[in-house]
């Protein structure tokens, strides 16, 4: 990159310049609504713009031409001879067009440039009859189709030509962007083959670079290796993105701090592609801005957003407003916070968070349904990694987190808000997932709270404790094993059906507290949408949440203290999930204590 130049440049800088199209680039393409789009998007160009309008980058590389020795084969001179073009084929072709057939049609242009396309003499040809005439005659080959239907276009816009070249004189911009004779091949590669464009980074890289002496030169690229690997940190990463960020692209990632320096939003760079790189073109060129000062104030952005990761309380609030908020929630913070200390940053960041929280009785009055409830589920997760300090002192700031909340974890997965306490009343699938599930039923419960068919259930259950090894699931899957032959899907079904409302209790969609928040946890879409978890009691579940957390697998840990019944103060039992108080309501219900930790956790911020 050091040995390649980069400069904004106005587009008469092209001037009596000449440029080959190599015969590794495909003949001229573009559609008639390419040329018109061309056309009239330059012509619009108004004074009011206050800016330039920047064609996209032209990419090119010298072309040297060798004079080799005849006796002895070795070189003895070279020249250069203009450039081989790259990239930007289409656009500069088609503004050669639009100049030629002008200067033929009424229209004063002083000023002009060769373009010649290696071994694609039909090309070549028609091209000079275009220079010397104006118009050419079309043999309908494939390198002269297309040109006569530029022409076309360009001759039905005879009208709007004055507007075009007026602005295309005065406000267009080209970004020029020179490289080592020998890259051209593996750019070309890149650029239309593997369909990855210049990105607004490396262009503004090379820029800078281009703008530095030797010195700085190597101590910028350092620092930029330095934060592109960062940048790499699945962690840091994630805290300040969302899963389907536009930054989600490991070669421009970068361009999140670019972004953040220049004020580019998503609705800037998808009206200009390269609105980025030509901000801070225009700090350097046009608001009198040294290379060092912009470089010192996109390191100050990166070394800024590495003290909000190493703070907890910045991390896990911030990463939870970008996550509920998009990537913009990252540049309003920015925006706001930018020049203030870490406290009055901390307390910004605090505000936007409970701006809009709901209050405590919208919380309790929550259902499945409403939008707003996964959102509180994840502030309750984070949260929970929160204290407060009773006796802050005063240069102190109260909140504290434990822990960083494991966003990149979140990020891998889909998440799902699930029923604590089952809902669905359909059968599992398969007779392995059906043994399953009966495993892990107590025999007890079943014998104390059934009655018809008891012993029937009692003796499956007793059969599905005894399988254990693969061949014993082997014999279940082909239906060799005799003691589950007259188990079949009718039968399962009723037997599920009254196990669970026995052991459970029936439950609908309108049943408001099957459907509470206080019966809704934040899971992992992987083990939500697995048929024996979806279906499954209580036990089973916190059974299939528990061997994750000894696996070590990400569980939030809101979600880890439900099935183990912390909020619960002295649980009973963990067979099932009690949505109902007892003891004449003397005694709360798992669902009611959690509702009141949740609220708990949540105030803990305000």
């Amino acid at each position: 990159m050091t040995e390649n130049r980069i400069d904004l440049e106005s587009i008469c800088e092209l001037k009596n310049k000449k440029f080959i199209v190599p015969n590794y680039q495909r003949g001229y393409k573009w559609r008639a609504k390419d040329v018109e789009y061309l056309i009239e998007d330059i012509a619009e160009i108004t004074q009011e713009d206050h800016s330039d309008y920047c064609l996209q980058p032209i990419v090119v590389a010298p072309n040297w031409i060798k004079k080799v020795c005849p006796t002895c084969g070795h070189i003895i001179d070279s020249t250069e001879e203009g450039y081989i073009l790259v990239d930007g084929q289409q656009r500069l072709t088609t503004i050669w067009l639009i100049i030629n057939w002008a200067k033929h049609n009424d229209f004063k242009v002083d000023w002009n440039f060769d373009i010649h396309y290696d071994t694609r003499d039909d090309s070549n040809k028609y091209l000079n009859e275009i220079k010397e005439k104006g118009n050419a005659e079309d043999k309908r080959t494939c390198d002269t189709l297309y040109f006569s239907q530029a022409l076309e276009i360009i001759a039905s816009k005879k009208e709007r030509l004055q507007s075009f070249f007026d602005n295309l004189n005065k406000n267009v911009k080209i970004i020029w962007y020179e490289i080592a004779p020998n890259e051209g091949p593996a750019h070309f590669e890149r650029l239309n083959n593997a369909k990855i464009g210049l990105t607004n980074a490396e262009l503004i890289k090379a820029y800078l670079l281009t703008k530095s002496n030797k010195e700085k030169r190597a101590r910028m690229a350092c620092e930029w290796d330095e934060m592109e690997y960062k940048l790499q940190d699945r962690s840091f990463f994630a805290f300040i993105t969302t899963k389907d960020s536009i930054y989600n692209k490991e070669y421009n990632r970068i361009e999140l701090f670019l972004d953040l320096y220049t004020g580019a939003t998503k609705q800037n760079k998808e009206k200009d592609e390269y609105y980025t790189f030509n901000e801070i073109a225009k700090k350097f060129e046009k608001d009198g801005k040294t290379v060092n000062e912009i470089w010192q104030d996109i390191l100050n952005i990166y070394y800024r957003l590495l003290c909000w990761y190493n703070d907890n309380f910045l991390y896990n609030l911030i990463g939870y407003l970008v996550e509920i908020r998009g990537d913009g929630e990252l540049a309003a913070v920015w925006k706001e916070c930018n020049g203030k200390s870490t406290n009055e940053i901390k307390e910004n960041v605090r505000g936007r968070v409970t701006h809009n929280i709901p209050q405590e009785d919208d919380i309790r009055k929550m259902v499945y349904k409403d939008g707003r409830t996964k959102n509180v589920l994840l502030l309750f997760n984070v949260l929970s990694l929160m204290s407060v300090k009773p006796n802050a002192k005063p240069d102190e700031y109260k909140y504290v987190f434990n822990d960083k909340f494991h966003f990149d974890l979140y990020k891998d997965g889909d998440w799902d808000k699930e029923h604590v306490h089952a809902t669905a009343s359909e059968s599992l699938q398969s007779k392995v997932e059906w043994v399953n599930w009966l495993k892990d039923l107590d025999e007890n419960l079943v014998k104390e709270r059934l009655g018809e068919n008891k012993e029937t259930y009692l003796n499956w259950i007793k059969e599905a404790k005894k399988v254990k090894s693969e061949d014993d699931y082997r014999d279940i899957k082909e239906d060799k094993n005799q003691a589950f032959i007259s188990l079949k899907k009718d039968n399962f079904a009723i037997m599920f059906k009254n196990i669970v409302d026995a052991i459970e209790g029936s439950d609908g969609e309108t049943d408001f507290k099957q459907n509470s928040i206080g019966n809704i946890v934040l899971l992992c879409a992987n083990i939500n949408r697995s048929g024996e978890y979806k279906v499954a009691p209580f036990s089973t579940k916190r059974r299939i949440i528990m061997e994750r957390v000894k696996k070590g697998q990400f569980v939030p840990l809101g979600t880890q203290n439900v099935f183990m019944k912390v909020y619960t103060p002295t649980p009973g039992h963990f067979y099932k999930w009690e949505k109902d108080d007892s003891y004449d309501g003397n005694v709360k219900s798992d669902r009611d204590n959690y509702i009141d930790a949740m609220i708990d956790t949540i105030n803990r911020i305000k």
